[in-house]
């Protein structure tokens, strides 16, 4: 069972079978798509040489040609959301928030003698 090594073809009892090969076809804007020939009922998408532009074209089963342009860009992969160093900031600030409250609660003198805000803590005050 010889053959090549890396070779593009896959043997087994006494069959040998080649393996596919793909390539991308590429065209030059809608005229280069509307050109491209197809067979009846196909679909094949066209990479457009000219912009960032994929085209769909379709046929149907008289093989009247439809060939329709979609936008593409490189995708740019998300980084992993970390949820424990989220939770870990919303407590970091709920902290703050709680000792801002506690703070405007407590109502210093002349003296510099802090003491606790004789007012409802929950009413507005002016300052």
């Amino acid at each position: 069972m010889g053959g090549m090594p890396y070779s593009n073809t896959y043997q087994t009892n006494n069959y040998s079978y080649r393996l596919p090969t793909y390539e991308i076809v590429r065209v030059n804007g809608r005229g280069g798509a509307n050109a491209f020939q197809m067979g009846a009922n196909s679909s094949i998408l066209l990479l457009d040489e000219t912009d960032n532009v994929v085209w769909l074209a379709q046929t149907d089963g008289a093989g009247y040609k439809t060939v329709t342009p979609f936008k593409i860009s490189p995708y740019d992969e998300q980084p992993v959301v970390d949820v424990s160093a989220i939770t870990a900031r919303i407590e970091a600030l709920e902290n703050s928030v709680r000792e801002l409250k506690e703070m405007r609660n407590v109502k210093s003198d002349f003296r510099g003698n802090a003491k606790p805000n004789q007012q409802n803590p929950n009413k507005p005050t002016n300052q």
